[in-house]
């Protein structure tokens, strides 16, 4: 029996990843405006969601979504693609408020998208190789 296989619209994906980003960054300058946080938390905040959103999208090219996969394959990726975002966002606001603390001391942001990197391919090749394996044992 073959294993059920979907592939996921890249397009789709994206533009709801922007306008996620663009709707959080303006509800963020927006708060911090009305609620008196001032200019510069304005601008970090709206520059995380930058980070974020480019960082989403080159996880998502990384991920090919468009590619068909086995249904257990592609909730798998995207579980770990998702939780790599969630580190992200965790570790990029993080940094972002020493960096608007202490100007540039905090240069482990760099460190962090490597790591966050480093992840995603190492879910992507754990993932197509349980894949590969999984269709060699059933031929």
């Amino acid at each position: 029996m073959k294993t059920p296989e979907i592939a996921l619209s890249f397009r789709q994906l994206a533009l709801a990843q922007c306008g996620a980003t663009i709707a959080a960054a303006a509800l963020w300058w927006f708060g911090a405006i009305v609620g008196g946080f001032g200019m510069k938390n304005a601008t970090v905040g709206a520059a995380e969601a930058g980070i974020l959103l480019v960082v989403s999208l080159i996880i998502l090219v990384l991920f090919s979504p468009a590619k068909k996969r086995p249904i257990a394959t592609i909730a798998t990726l995207w579980s770990a693609t998702s939780f790599v975002r969630f580190l992200t966002a965790l570790g990029a606001s993080t940094l972002l408020y020493y960096v608007a603390q202490f100007e540039l001391r905090s240069m482990m942001f760099s460190f962090l998208l490597a790591a966050v990197f480093l992840l995603v391919a190492e879910t992507k090749i754990l993932a197509n190789t349980l894949s590969e394996y999984n269709t060699t044992t059933h031929d």
